[in-house]
């Protein structure tokens, strides 16, 4: 039994030794990997660091912008008073040249007013009497604008005329002479602004209206 043992366990390091030896042998036969003499590259990750945010995120503010509000009128010239007290307006041409000047005016721009009788001699007339005093242009173009250029059906046109030419003048009076109310009204540039200005109810859009037609019928003011 004994001898059986030591039998095998002879075989079993026979085999070993065969197996390692042939190892051996093969090992020796294989060509070593050639080793890198440059110097070792770093890994870029391990030298470049990593990129940080420097600036903070700007979130932007809306900023609301300011409410704009109508400027006050600093500065109202409306006409000047030579020019408003012109009671001769056209006279150049004669008195009767004058008259027909508002009459073909009254012609091409409201046919109607050229067709009420001789109503451009009653303004030129009416422009003239006592108290009164006002470029009969001026008389005419506010009296106008004031009925929106309608005939009146219930009252001759004349009694407006009249009305007009009588405020007109009660307005332009109260600010030549009342220095309080000058001083209530800085930015007005003279009484004639004034008195069509308060004639209008301190109106400025239709103040301009009235502007602009007295151009159209009779050139710039």
């Amino acid at each position: 039994m004994l001898s059986l043992m030591d039998s095998l366990r002879r075989i079993f390091l026979i085999v070993a030794l065969v197996l390692m030896a042939t190892l051996f042998a093969g090992c020796g036969q294989v060509n070593p990997v050639p080793t890198a003499t440059a110097g070792i590259t770093p890994s870029p990750t391990s030298i470049i660091p990593t990129a940080t945010r420097l600036l903070p995120t700007l979130t932007p503010t809306p900023i609301p912008l300011p409410t704009c509000t109508p400027l006050p009128v600093t500065y109202l010239l409306v006409i000047d008073e030579s020019v408003y007290n012109d009671v001769d307006a056209g006279i150049e041409s004669g008195a009767k040249g004058a008259i027909k000047i508002l009459q073909q005016a009254m012609d091409d721009y409201h046919p109607e007013w050229g067709q009420e009788g001789d109503l451009a001699g009653y303004v030129w007339d009416h422009s003239h009497a006592q108290m009164i005093g006002i470029n009969p242009r001026v008389l005419l173009v506010t009296t106008g604008v004031t009925l929106d250029w309608q005939i009146p059906n219930d009252h001759d046109v004349r009694d407006d005329i009249v009305q007009v030419g009588v405020t007109l003048t009660q307005h332009y009076r109260d600010f030549r002479f009342n220095e309080e109310l000058q001083n209530d009204y800085p930015q007005v540039a003279n009484a004639a602004s004034y008195a069509l200005y308060a004639f209008f109810d301190f109106d400025l859009e239709k103040l301009n209206m009235w502007q602009q037609e007295y151009d159209r019928m009779f050139g710039e003011v």
